[in-house]
């Protein structure tokens, strides 16, 4: 009989499953990894610890944008490896709005909360892999979840953004089909908003 090696152990370890709020600890720095300073804009608030203790909240509630109802999270024995942020565009309004709502948001124009997607797409707000679990593939099988899941809920065009300036990220997407259709200006960043037809199930 073949041993198993470690790699074999953590391949089949890995599991694919939606976020439980109880995972936020772990989730949290994933999310402000790959969205950096839009954080403080979903937030609305410019001192770090207090923005992180708003998106704690807003990870922890139901029905907002980067709710742990829209995460789907790839796990290894008890160790989360990486987290996909995703939803309708045609629900992006109602789920930015009790963000928009929340008593003490700033209303400093570079707090300024950017639609981002639009109706007709689903639309992968965030993807981040721990640093550990960096190079072992884990991003692309999180990529290919946030398709199938497209597909599944009967949508024909997946989007997602990505910064100006990160050359590596958005050639990574053409070569995964996607397209740029349109540039948005996100807190005095350009972001490149890039879209992919998908066949509905």
């Amino acid at each position: 009989m073949k041993p198993t090696t470690a790699s074999d152990q953590q391949n089949t370890a890995l599991q694919l499953r939606p976020a439980r709020k109880e995972d936020v600890d772990q989730m949290l720095p994933l999310l402000v990894q790959a969205i950096d300073d839009i954080a403080y804009a979903l937030a609305g608030e410019g001192d770090h610890e207090q923005a992180m203790c708003i998106l704690r909240e807003y990870m922890t509630q139901e029905h907002n944008r980067i709710s742990y109802q829209n995460i789907t999270v790839m796990e290894q024995e008890g160790q989360i490896a990486g987290i996909l942020v995703a939803y309708a565009g045609d629900d992006a309004d109602r789920l930015d709005q009790p963000i928009l709502d929340r008593a003490g948001r700033s209303t400093d124009e570079k707090y300024t909360l950017v639609k981002e997607t639009r109706p007709g797409e689903y639309y992968l707000d965030t993807l981040s892999v721990s640093e550990p679990f960096q190079g072992q593939g884990i991003g692309r099988a999180l990529m290919a979840a946030f398709e199938q899941q497209g597909k599944q809920l009967g949508h024909t065009r997946a989007a997602l953004i990505v910064e100006e300036d990160n050359g590596r990220a958005r050639q990574l997407y053409e070569r995964q089909g996607y397209v740029q259709d349109e540039v948005i200006l996100i807190g005095g960043h350009a972001y490149y908003h890039m879209i992919k037809p998908i066949q509905a199930l």
